[in-house]
Order: C-alpha cells, then structure tokens, then sequence
C-alpha cells in the first residue's frame, strides 16, 4: 500500500509528488504521458503539451504574488537537481491602459516582495523595446531578475526526475475511479489496475469534475481557451531581440516571445480569454475540445492584434492555432483541501495563471497531506472547498 497517491501528472501534481517524495516514502504520481496523436487519443488531456508559460512576481492578488515567489526561488535548485533546464529569465512587461488599477496593484504587490520592477511611460516603453507599437497613454510595468517564462513540459520532467530519484513511483495511467475504503482509498485505473494507499490527492485540472474525480462537486467552471502561435523567421527574430513576456491589462493578452518548440522551429503564442470561449462541462465536451483547432475567429483577432502591437509579426508567413483549458475556482485561488476527512484531497484551479506558482500550491498541497503544518503566507481558509 502506498503512503498517499497523487492523481495528475500536471503542473501542480508533480510538483506536489516532488514535495512529498522530499518527506516520506510511499509515495506515488499517477497519470498519463502526453498523448502521440490527439486525434487517435481515447484517453484524458492536459493544457501543458507547450513550451511557454509566463512567470513573474507581479500580480494584482497578493496571493498569487507570494506563491509565485515562492516557486521562482526554487526553480535554481530544482534545475540543478533534476538536470533540466525549464526557466528563462526574459522579464515581464505589463501593459496598462487609462483608468485602471491593475499595474498599481501589480507594482504594490512586487515592491512588498522585493521585485525587481520599474514604472513605463509609453515613451520608456518604445525606447526599451522598440518592436511594440503602443499608444501615447500607455503605462508599462516592467519586471526583470526573475521573471520571463518557463517550459511546462520541461519542467514536469524536471519534478518528476526529482520525486523519482527519491523514491517516489511514477505510474503512467489514468484514473478512473477513486473510493473510500476501511483501511484507506482504492484507485482503478484505465489499464485495470487498483492501487491502494493511506490518503489520495487529487490535482487533475481541468478535468476533475468532468472526470468524477473528487468525492465533492467543486463546480468548476471550464473554458476551452484557443492559442495563436506565428513562426518567428530569422529576420523577424532579430527585430525582437530582448523581447520580454508580456501581460496586457486592457484585453487579459499573455503573449510569450519566440521559443523553440519540439519541430524545431520557433513561435510566438498569444492567448487571450474572451466571452465566446466554449464552456465545457462534460468529458465529451473536453476531449472534442483538445482534439480541434480552436476558434477561426480567435486566430483573426489575435493576429490581427498582435501585428498592430508588434508589427514586425506582419512578415511572418505561418500562423497556426492551439487549444487549452482553464479551470476557475469560485475563489479566484486554487482550492487546497481535504474533500473526505483524512483519506481524499484536492489541489486543482489554475484560474488560468496556475503555471508559475505551481511549485509552492504544489507544496502546499504536499504540507497538507503530508501532515505538515500550515506556516505559509496565504492563510488556509482561502484555499479551502466552498462550503455545502
């Protein structure tokens, strides 16, 4: 019998697994690899299949802030222990807009944790990275040591190399069912196994609900997000040198400047949320989802924002979309709670920004199971299920 079984190789599942592996034996990190062929795929699906995630200090939510932190001090040592490399210290730009508050809550939150952060007119803006086209009254928040974007893919290797290598069991399966039991929890899963451990947590995204996965209803609620990535050229690359991450307050943008992806060529990737964003409740809904190109409509309008923010992405010649998922919480936060008393928790809900503090909502999720006090700076009850 296992310790505690961690349910999702995600983000924040691995990182949890890393945590535990760190305190006690038993442990084990269940859930599929990444799928060959989408379309052939009969299985689950994740939203970290991708090279580029933001990851910086700032944050309007304090919360957010101090976990992130949290995760980028570790990210050095978790390198060095796994041998993956996953972080690249490119810096954030945050772009504002008149009569919002969003970069002053940004900046607040970054000054109070010791950020590296410096305040844009929108002439320092051009004059610092002369590729963006903004307007007159634009206002820029500009985060350099320790901000800039992390490879998902690669930096769940770098977890679970780590969780292995001190001893935790790496099961590359999916769960199908999970119950209580006399002496602790049993889990099926799709290959027709059943594991047995002491406690189980839980931390399957965007699927959990879908998937019946908790013992309690977190009503999540699940959009189906569409990406749009342009292959950078060697002579767009040029014009873009020093590019920064960059957040755009006034559409919810994230843009990640070009990284090498797995066919070798580099892209720029845009996404933003919108209210014409499929809702997906059920499994059916999800995998269709992941299986599909996204919106048509998404890719005009992304690319045709993009190219008047950087418009040297008007010579680029190959535009394609992708397609993800994020999962929001009723709280804004994820939830990190025990849903059956002892044996069954929950860490789940990015609220579509889990990627860069995954690493410490990981953590935390490992202190809770793992018996371990609660000594973190976001108080517990703002992590716990809603109330029935």
């Amino acid at each position: 019998m296992h310790r505690v079984i961690v349910i999702g190789r995600g983000l924040i599942g691995s990182a949890a697994g890393r945590h535990l592996s760190e305190r006690m034996d038993g442990i084990a990190l269940l859930g599929p690899d990444e799928p060959a062929d989408r379309q052939t795929h009969t299985g689950v699906f994740a939203s970290h299949y991708d090279e580029g995630r933001m990851t910086r200090i700032v944050d309007p939510d304090p919360a957010w802030a101090v976990t992130a932190r949290r995760s980028i001090e570790r990210y050095a040592d978790l390198e060095a222990r796994s041998g993956v490399p996953f972080f690249t210290n490119a810096g954030y730009l945050g772009i504002g807009e008149p009569g919002s508050d969003y970069l002053d809550r940004s900046e607040a939150a970054g000054r109070e944790l010791g950020a590296d952060v410096t305040r844009l007119d929108a002439a320092g803006i051009r004059q610092r990275f002369p590729f963006l086209t903004v307007p007159d009254d634009a206002d820029g928040l500009h985060e350099g040591s320790r901000a800039g974007h992390i490879s998902p893919r690669a930096m769940i290797r770098a977890q679970t190399t780590v969780a292995r290598r001190q001893g935790a069991e790496i099961i590359a399966d999916e769960a199908k069912a999970i119950r209580v039991t006399a002496s602790g929890v049993e889990v099926d899963t799709a290959n027709g196994a059943t594991l047995r451990a002491e406690r189980v947590l839980v931390a399957t995204g965007a699927f959990t609900d879908a998937c019946g996965l908790s013992p309690v209803a977190l009503d999540l609620r699940v959009f189906g997000r569409t990406v749009v990535l342009a292959r950078i050229e060697d002579d767009v690359m040029a014009e873009l040198e020093g590019m920064p991450t960059l957040g755009h307050a006034g559409t919810g943008a994230y843009i990640l400047p070009p990284i090498r992806y797995p066919d070798g060529q580099r892209y720029l990737k845009i996404g933003i949320g919108t209210t014409a964003d499929a809702d997906l409740r059920s499994l059916a809904d999800l995998t269709g989802w992941f299986k599909s190109s996204g919106s048509a409509a998404n890719r005009r309008d992304f690319q045709a924002f993009l190219t008047a923010l950087i418009p040297a992405l008007q010579r680029c010649r190959d535009w394609h979309t992708d397609t993800c998922a994020v999962a929001w919480t009723g709280t804004g936060l994820p939830y990190i709670d025990y849903a059956v008393d002892g044996r069954i928790a929950v860490a789940v809900g990015g609220n579509g920004k889990g990627a860069k503090s995954s690493d410490d909502w990981g953590w935390l999720a490992a202190q809770l199971v793992g018996g371990g006090g609660w000594d973190h700076p976001v108080p517990r009850d703002r992590l716990r299920l809603p109330k029935r």
